[in-house]
């Protein structure tokens, strides 16, 4: 082919290179992403189809969720990676403000009580107290930000234009009174800031500034669009859709109407194309529908798409979109930390968080890290620790910078339990912190009521290290009145008179064993007084028995626990092993009805081992089961008679009610006693729970009818029953429940129990 026959060709490729742009310069993409929370996942659906039709997308703006999935496709991640991280199981988790069970470290976790609220207090002032400034914990949220797009932002120097895609996100300056665009920095903290909704995520302080989630402001940032990149051609995502009707109970969705801007979702041009999916159905915080949401989106793009091919005629392949990916991905090195910079502390708490961080002061990896920082996010101290990481090139490692602020000095807790029988009580705790190089929390609380009454004071010195640990010194007093709590009104049964009381004071040391356990060891004094009668015929003259236990005990115990709740569980572990030796001198002292007349002393010395252990596990749909043992042994001797031998045996009562009532026929020196659980959900947190258990001693306690002593039946003569049913609500305060209770041998067997609140109560002191 010659010059002559080239000749036509070529004028015409130069007159289409004057009249249309060069394909390479041509239609330049961007996308703008709105915010909308639930309904912002669509976006993913969006950009699933763009890229099945090979759609360029040469720019981002993003607001809210907006920003979390525009920034998460930024930094290179495919579509279906995006879905995939939040399809997971811990997605809903950590946007909901639960940390992962693994990283829940429950040697932080105090002793469970009674309690429903918490309020706290700045130490100089009792009447300054706040609630809570946002609603959901953000520590989840922000350590897998850091976590997720440290890597990418490093390697664009922190530069937004240097990323996979261009990107800016927008958040809101509260007191400026105006939006915040970010096009550098920390990727991470800047998507975050751009999600922090008002009463649901914490702000962000920033250069000064209190900074809340981007909708405030502008809630589809097309004019950042503009401004910034000057795309060809726009393709906006409407996922914010129609305000929520604001519902009397959801602070969050009349919150919402109140602070998210209202605007139209327009294109600024007629060749601009925008993507409605369908998500009003949805609600913004409906985190068990967003596959749904995500389909939505495809759906809307796919209705969209011939307008977009037509208007787009550029197209990205598959092979170059993976071959840039890679190039952007490559030589991606693994982030170690070798230094830990602390800004909102003193300069003791700050040494305090770096040893709870990085005890061998090594250079750390962020494994290592996460379990950490979860440790330190747990610790009472601590109201706020927001992570940063920042490459060192003199280094060539990363610097944890964290912004932190001290948790207030003064927490009261208040709680206690409603109930159709005379076991109503009132619970009131206390703690005050002292934090500097160590913690130290002075904690004292006190149940009132019918059955049961309690004071105790603890002193708790957390002292972090390689191998960190605790010291708790503690006081206790007990005392259980089985005569006054019993009711008549449905029972014309004469109660025993038993009144037991016990005091404890003693020191423990205890450490961590891995996140979810915890061992120590103890030793104190016990001191236990029954007042009781050995029969119901008696007077208001006569006078009762008195045994007296004064007694040195040394113990320890292991304990593991994964539980979803402090009472009426529905998931998790929990395993506790405890023993001890204990060494005292028993003083009874004959009441006027007592066939003995003589003062009874006695020394006595016995080890003991309890083990128990609690089970759930989901079989299909809402039902769910579990499986509950408890295994006691010891070599306690006989007390001077069988009702203060049987007052110092342990008691099998794996129900609630069983807490409160005496009963003699579940108490034993040595026992197996175990059951099934059936948990069937209803809705929601309302559920049905079916529970029996058997209780085998492997030799039940009987009276001697001569003498009034205490005697063994042979070894594995009789076993009983006990069972319930409840419909439980689990409420924010605590467990509203409905049930009826069977005890084997108890005058009577079936009985009633409505109650609200927490039965449950301080630990006795030979526990």
């Amino acid at each position: 082919m010659n010059w002559r026959m080239l000749k036509p060709y070529f004028l015409k490729s130069i007159i289409l290179l004057f009249i249309f742009p060069t394909v390479s310069d041509a239609q330049r993409v961007g996308l703008v992403l709105s915010g909308g929370g639930v309904r912002g996942l669509a976006h993913i659906g969006v950009l699933k189809a763009m890229e099945e039709n090979n759609i360029p997308i040469d720019y981002i703006t993003g607001t809210s969720a907006g920003a979390l999935v525009g920034s998460m496709y930024a930094t290179a991640k495919t579509p279906e990676e995006i879905e995939e991280s939040v399809l997971n199981a811990h997605f809903k988790d950590w946007a909901t403000g639960v940390i992962d069970e693994e990283y829940n470290f429950y040697f932080a976790k105090k002793e469970v009580d009674a309690s429903w609220v918490t309020l706290k207090f700045a130490y100089d002032s009792l009447v300054r107290t706040r609630l809570p400034g946002s609603i959901t914990s953000s520590a989840a949220v922000d350590y897998i930000l850091m976590e997720d797009m440290t890597p990418a932002c490093a390697k664009a120097c922190y530069n937004f234009d240097s990323l996979f895609v261009p990107f800016r996100c927008v958040a809101s300056d509260i007191v400026g009174r105006k939006q915040v665009v970010f096009s550098e920095g920390d990727l991470a903290q800047a998507v975050r800031a751009s999600m922090a909704f008002p009463l649901y995520f914490s702000p962000l302080i920033i250069d000064k500034r209190i900074l809340f989630d981007g909708g405030i402001y502008n809630n589809f940032p097309v004019d950042i669009m503009e401004r910034d990149f000057s795309p060809d051609i726009m393709i906006g995502v409407n996922a914010g859709g129609d305000p929520e009707v604001p519902v009397e109970e959801s602070v969050l969705s009349q919150v919402r109407n109140i602070v998210v801007s209202a605007r139209d979702y327009k294109m600024p041009s007629e060749n601009d194309i925008l993507i409605s999916p369908d998500i009003n159905q949805f609600g913004v915080f409906e985190f068990s529908r967003v596959k749904a949401a995500i389909d939505s989106g495809y759906a809307a793009a796919m209705r969209k798409m011939d307008k977009i091919k037509s208007s787009i005629t550029r197209r990205v392949s598959a092979k170059d979109l993976k071959s840039k990916r890679e190039a952007f991905l490559g030589n991606k090195q693994p982030i170690f930390i070798d230094n830990i910079i602390i800004h909102g502390l003193t300069e003791p708490q700050s040494v305090y968080v770096k040893k709870i961080l990085n005890p061998g002061n090594d250079c750390i990896s962020l494994v290592q890290l996460k379990k950490a920082f979860f440790k330190l996010i747990l610790d009472d101290n601590v109201k706020y620790a927001f992570p940063r990481l920042q490459f060192n090139p003199e280094t060539n490692y990363y610097d944890l910078i964290l912004y932190m602020k001290q948790e207030k000095d003064l927490r009261v807790d208040f709680g206690g339990d409603f109930s159709s029988r005379p076991i109503n009580e009132a619970f009131i705790g206390m703690q005050y912190n002292l934090w500097g190089r160590q913690s130290l929390r002075i904690m004292a609380n006190s149940y009132f009521g019918k059955l049961y009454s309690s004071g105790q004071i603890k002193l708790r010195l957390d002292v972090p290290s390689r191998f960190l640990f605790y010291a708790e010194p503690e006081f206790t007093v007990n005392q259980y009145d089985y005569f006054k709590s019993n009711s008549t009104f449905f029972e014309d049964v004469k109660p025993s008179y038993l009144v037991l009381y016990d005091s404890y004071w003693g020191l423990k040391l205890g450490m961590p064993v891995g996140n979810k356990g915890k061992l120590s060891i103890s030793a104190g004094n016990a001191f236990v007084k029954n007042s009781y009668y050995q029969t119901r015929e008696f007077k208001q003259i006569d006078t009762t028995d008195h045994t007296d236990f004064n007694s040195f005990t040394t113990g320890f115990s292991f304990e593991r626990s994964t539980l979803n709740r402090k009472q009426y569980a529905s998931k998790g572990t929990f395993f506790n092993m405890r023993g001890g030796l204990i060494t005292g001198i028993e003083n009874t002292i004959p009441g006027s009805t007592s066939l003995e007349r003589d003062t009874i002393i006695n020394s006595m010395r016995w080890l003991q081992l309890r083990i128990i252990y609690d089970n759930y596990f989901k079989v299909f749909g809402p039902l769910k089961l579990g499986f509950y043992s408890d295994l006691h042994f010891s070599g306690q001797p006989f007390f001077a008679n069988y009702t203060a031998t049987i007052l110092s045996a342990p008691q099998f009562e794996p129900v609630p009610q069983a807490t409160t009532l005496f009963l003699p026929q579940f108490r034993a020196h040595n026992y197996i006693g175990a059951g099934l659980k059936n948990i069937i959900t209803i809705k929601g947190n309302l559920e049905l729970r079916l529970e029996g258990y058997i209780f085998q001693p492997l030799q039940e306690i009987t009276e001697n009818p001569e003498s009034g002593n205490a005697q063994y039946t042979n070894a594995l003569l009789k076993r009983y029953f006990m069972s319930s049913g409840n419909l439980v609500f689990y409420s924010p305060v605590g467990p509203v429940s409905l049930g009826v209770n069977y005890f084997e041998k108890r005058s009577p067997e079936f009985s009633f129990l409505f109650h609200f609140g927490y039965i449950l109560f301080n630990k006795k002191a030979l526990e």
